[in-house]
């Protein structure tokens, strides 16, 4: 019996020795941790695109194929030749290749209960591309084309579309100040806990988009770029880990 004791005894020390080993592993091997803040760091800019491009679909339908190639040449000539006389150089005109097809209205007909389609004529289509750094001119044209129509010019103006062309040198920038911005909050964070920073741990680049000035637009995880709107606001973060002291 009192050898069992014995033996429970030893055991139990055993154990209590054990578990103060462990312990003091374990205090040790946090007091040598790093303890870290991790925070993100938001640079924003407000931006003015500096190309505009726009697209005119030209068009021409005729029965008779050689009457509708020449009504869409005629059309093309007097939109670029408005659009000179507006100031738009050649340079700066680009053309697409002239689409030809057969075009068909279809209609239901109740004697046979089918389907039927009769021919309308052959049409004829391209684009007419303006790409200009003078933005502010393009979209004095864009607004007046429209004057065309009174000539019986066949056409659809499309909404421009707007684009920052330093795109690169801008979001190293941003980066940058992304950046410094997280530091600066992190020192906040680490000063408001009586500590100081140490070495940066780890840092990675978040998401980098352009969103409309002041437009309800949703931010992405994959990256809103915008292009409708002239004014744009840029943003990019930075998310960043630092040891503390």
């Amino acid at each position: 019996m009192q050898k069992t004791k014995l033996v429970l005894v030893m055991v139990a020390s055993l154990a209590i020795i054990a578990s103060a080993w462990l312990l003091s592993v374990g205090i040790k091997h946090f007091r040598s941790g790093s303890p870290q803040i991790t925070v993100t760091g938001v640079a924003e800019r407000n931006i003015k695109s500096d190309l505009i491009v726009w697209t005119i679909d030209v068009s021409a339908l005729n029965s008779n194929q050689e009457i509708a190639y020449n009504e869409h040449q005629s059309n093309r000539e007097q939109i670029v030749k408005y659009l000179m006389a507006s100031g738009i150089t050649e340079e700066q005109i680009r053309y697409s290749s002239t689409n030809v097809s057969n075009e068909y209205d279809q209609y239901y007909d109740d004697n046979t209960q089918k389907y039927m389609r009769t021919f309308r004529g052959i049409q004829l289509s391209s684009e007419i591309i303006v790409s200009s750094n003078d933005v502010d001119n393009v979209e004095v044209i864009y607004q007046k084309i429209s004057e065309l129509l009174k000539q019986g010019v066949n056409f659809t103006a499309r909404a421009p579309r707007y684009y920052y062309t330093q795109i690169n040198t801008l979001k190293m920038e941003m980066l940058q100040e992304a950046s410094q911005n997280a530091y600066a909050r992190a020192k906040t964070i680490a000063e408001g806990s009586n500590s100081s920073l140490s070495d940066l741990a780890s840092s990675t680049m978040g998401v980098f988009q352009i969103v409309g000035l002041n437009s309800e637009e949703d931010y992405s995880w994959g990256g809103t770029f915008n292009t409708s709107s002239k004014l744009k606001t840029a943003s990019v973060t930075v998310r960043s880990s630092y040891k503390i002291k």
